[in-house]
């Protein structure tokens, strides 16, 4: 795709290129017989380095969505294998496991972590989806035992994940009150941190700016779409636009570099940028752009994309277009030439979620 396309085309000519522009060879090619493994090491996968809960619960979040756009039997049978992963890596009690290493050795003590939150957040997906009867009981039941778990989180990112899942519930069950409830105690959870730790010229949830910061404010979004509480969109744009104007330099996107990140009265690291950022701002522009058709929105959401295809600091194409792979990010030298599975989902799940709110065929 060219990178001017990105800034100039239409948004619906736009979701249809994005959406020609998937390829699932690499995600199939991270996948063995049993989930996703993490790394890569360039585009080989790592098989030493194992599997993780957070990496399996993107990739079913993305497969439950997927079928839909491109449908395909390895896709189908992905669903199922994913699945059945975290259920073994559940406990009786709720938590989750969130390690294994290549001999299927459990290598953690399960615990309430981001993992947890992104299995929620998978769950749901599979639940309002067009997935067998059967694979969605086994998603209800992950959810309901991993749910009052997020609920005692500190975590504020665990239960942005956890408000995300619950309204993909929601969605499939708009007469249920008991979910519309621990949506907005999340919800509210996550509005009372945004409120203590907000000052002037410092709009945000936290006293630092760190990683898959875009999420916090989707999940006020969402909660604002499934409940209609205005609070939460106030505070949405109004800490979503504080991470624009910081994440924003010359019209470029410039994501909040992982060596360093951004401490409150501090300098903010440009390096090292990664895919999860992009991706996470893309999701969250599309949805805060389908709820207000904001100009400003619209502008970060391109800027965003275009990260992925070279519009960035080191003008470097991050998506591959022939393998459906995504590089691990940039650093002070250039190109992260691995292409390991969080990378490629972020661009897979950024493309979805701006297919489903912009393609005007949907």
């Amino acid at each position: 795709m060219v990178a001017s396309s990105i800034l100039q085309c239409e948004l619906g000519e736009l979701s249809l290129k994005v959406r020609q522009s998937v390829r699932l060879e690499h995600l199939f090619a991270l996948t063995d017989h049993n989930a996703v493994l993490q790394h890569a090491k360039f585009s080989v996968p790592a098989r030493r380095e194992g599997y993780t809960v957070d990496d399996n619960a993107r990739a079913l979040t993305f497969a439950a969505k997927a079928q839909a756009l491109w449908p395909s039997r390895k896709l189908s049978g992905l669903q199922r294998k994913l699945l059945a992963f975290l259920l073994l890596m559940q406990s009786q009690d709720g938590q989750l496991h969130n390690l294994m290493d290549f001999s299927h050795r459990i290598t953690d003590q399960p615990s309430v972590g981001d993992h947890l939150g992104r299995a929620i957040w998978a769950m749901g997906a599979v639940i309002n989806s067009d997935l067998p009867a059967g694979m969605k009981k086994s998603a209800q039941l992950v959810f309901d035992r991993a749910l009052p778990w997020a609920k005692r989180s500190n975590s504020p990112r665990t239960k942005a994940y956890a408000c995300l899942g619950l309204a993909e519930r929601f969605c499939s069950d708009l007469k249920d009150s008991n979910l519309a409830a621990n949506l907005n105690e999340l919800a509210h959870s996550l509005l009372e941190c945004y409120n203590y730790n907000r000052s002037s010229g410092w709009e945000w949830f936290e006293n630092v700016l760190c990683y898959d910061n875009a999420r916090l404010c989707q999940a006020l979004f969402v909660a604002y779409q499934s409940l209609g509480e205005k609070a939460y969109l106030n505070a949405a744009e109004q800490s979503f636009d504080f991470l624009i104007k910081t994440t924003t330099v010359d019209a470029t996107y410039v994501p909040i570099g992982s060596d360093g990140w951004y401490v409150k009265n501090g300098k903010r690291a440009v390096y090292d940028q990664q895919p999860i950022e992009a991706g996470g701002m893309v999701e969250t522009t599309s949805v805060a752009y389908k709820l207000t058709r904001s100009r400003r929105y619209e502008t970060a959401l391109r800027q965003a994309l275009g990260w992925f295809y070279g519009v960035n600091t080191k003008a470097v194409t991050i998506y591959d277009e022939s393998t459906g792979a995504c590089f691990d990010g940039i650093n002070q030298s250039g190109l992260n030439e691995n292409q390991g599975s969080e990378s490629t989902l972020a661009y897979l799940l950024g493309a979805t979620t701006f297919i489903e709110n912009t393609d005007a065929t949907r």
